[in-house]
């Protein structure tokens, strides 16, 4: 199906923020909190001239991923507090033992909403997964983002055992 230029702004409005969101605190979830703990302590002695200080530019980047967290368990924390809901859905027959084929994390709802879905693999895991944005009187309709960063998101989640 062809989206006209308006069909895509507002796919744009809403996906970009959210996509925005997720990437930082895949990004604070994924920071290497020793090094950044290291630098922390290195740019607080006040024997260190901070603008000679040739790491610098490594504090700078690792202080911007780390956003508002203080630590690991706290960037985790984020993750586990975002969704408002997670679901796990699919197929099978009556009789057989239910077995969950795809996953649904709702982030907002009303309008406008945000959801990301895919599809779960052998062992329980996100196997794909695609960002949807949706708002007053319109279809849910995906968000073309970096998969990689939403399989990483939705990786931090508890999809069950």
């Amino acid at each position: 199906m062809m989206t006209t230029a308006t069909e895509r702004e507002w796919v744009e409005a809403i996906g970009k923020p959210a996509f925005d969101c997720i990437e930082q605190m895949v990004d604070a979830a994924t920071l290497d909190w020793e090094r950044f703990e290291e630098l922390k302590e290195a740019a607080d002695d006040p024997d260190v001239k901070y603008s000679e200080w040739e790491d610098r530019d490594e504090y700078e980047e690792l202080r911007a991923a780390a956003g508002d967290c203080d630590d690991e368990e706290g960037a985790q924390r984020h993750i586990d507090e975002d969704p408002l809901s997670v679901e796990l859905g699919g197929w099978w027959s009556p009789g057989s033992d239910p077995e969950a084929t795809e996953y649904r994390v709702l982030l907002c709802t009303g309008g406008p909403a945000v959801r990301i879905v895919g599809d779960l693999g052998l062992h329980g895991e996100a196997c794909s997964a695609r960002l949807e944005v949706q708002d007053w009187f319109k279809p849910w309709t995906e968000y073309g983002c970096d998969e990689d960063i939403l399989l990483e998101y939705v990786s931090r989640l508890y999809l069950g055992d």
